[in-house]
């Protein structure tokens, strides 16, 4: 930052804190719902959120936005070359387990419950764009619209 004007005071306060507040949320969201994915095998009930497992890429990718923010802003250093290329690195990878990690958890999930006896209620199951919510159901539970209301009743 030695050629270049530095960003105002309320930039450099203010600007990383988007950046940790959205990539922590992210990785609550991605850890919650695979905590629930891991608890909740033994239910009648289980739903796959797919779109919580983007969360993972996207909150490592902004984590790695958050340190250089707060690297250069609050630190007022800039980069090495070193940390360069690790930061680099991790938002290529961020990028990839973005697209990776949902369908994969879809995969190995569908696998595993398939063969323990679970089937997927289509009725119940919703997809928009991208996102879908799979819901896998035991052989004894009914599969309609409104098995959902099982699940928050219970």
């Amino acid at each position: 930052m030695k050629d270049r004007e530095r960003p105002s005071w309320a930039i450099r306060i203010f600007g990383p804190l988007p950046f940790i507040f959205c990539s922590v949320g992210a990785l609550l969201w991605f850890v919650n719902k695979f905590l629930l994915l891991l608890t909740g095998y033994s239910s009648n009930i289980v739903v796959i959120e797919k779109g919580a497992y983007y969360m993972l890429g996207v909150g490592l990718g902004l984590l790695a936005l958050a340190y250089i923010c707060i690297h250069e802003f609050w630190g007022g250093k800039p980069l090495t070359n070193k940390q360069s290329s690790v930061l680099t690195k991790i938002a290529i990878a961020s990028v990839a387990l973005t697209f990776l990690v949902p369908h994969l958890i879809h995969y190995i999930a569908d696998d595993f419950f398939l063969g323990a006896k679970y089937s997927v209620c289509e009725a119940a199951s919703h997809q928009w764009l991208f996102v879908r919510d799979i819901v896998y159901i035991r052989e004894t539970i009914e599969c309609t619209e409104n098995v959902m209301q099982e699940i928050t009743s219970n």
